[in-house]
């Protein structure tokens, strides 16, 4: 199995072990209040494994119809600064917010949009840009771009 597929099979096995209570956990560990938009909005995050704040509201609102998309976005930075999500900037889409779990970097199509975790040795990877750059790095955040599987055969399909 390749490493995107068993990142993918990883986050999914990840995001069925957090529910309500862990969440709730989750927040009090951070001293935030627990409340029903912020579990919300962590479960919208785990179900989807990246996701816009707009596509968070859009959801969140059938659950919780009061809510506005200002709240969601003060929530989103909240859970953000407190380092339970963290935002994957992908070149050409929406910033978009995943569970701030273990480090990994990301691929992302840039015909489909879609958005992979890749799980790789990021202590290796920080190592080596620290010795040719002399930084001092804490954090990685890296997204590949190239076309995905699908589209790829999809393209090859139309070329024939």
């Amino acid at each position: 199995m390749s490493d995107i597929a068993s990142s993918a099979n990883t986050a999914s096995l990840h995001a069925e072990s957090f529910h309500a209570e862990s969440f709730k956990e989750m927040l009090r560990d951070k001293n935030l209040k627990s409340t029903p938009q912020r579990i919300a909005i962590l479960h919208q995050i785990q179900k989807s494994g990246h996701i816009s704040v707009e596509d968070i509201y859009s959801h969140i609102k059938k659950l919780h119809p009061s809510i506005s998309l200002a709240t969601v976005y003060k929530n989103v930075a909240t859970l953000s600064e407190a380092d339970i999500l963290r935002e994957v900037k992908a070149p050409t889409q929406k910033q978009k917010y995943e569970l701030a779990s273990d480090k990994h970097i990301h691929v992302s199509c840039e015909k489909c949009g879609k958005l992979q975790d890749v799980h790789v040795d990021v202590g290796e990877l920080l190592g080596s840009v620290m010795y040719k750059t002399g930084y001092e790095l804490s954090d990685v955040s890296a997204v590949f771009i190239g076309v995905c599987a699908e589209c790829a055969k999809a393209q090859a399909k139309n070329r024939q």
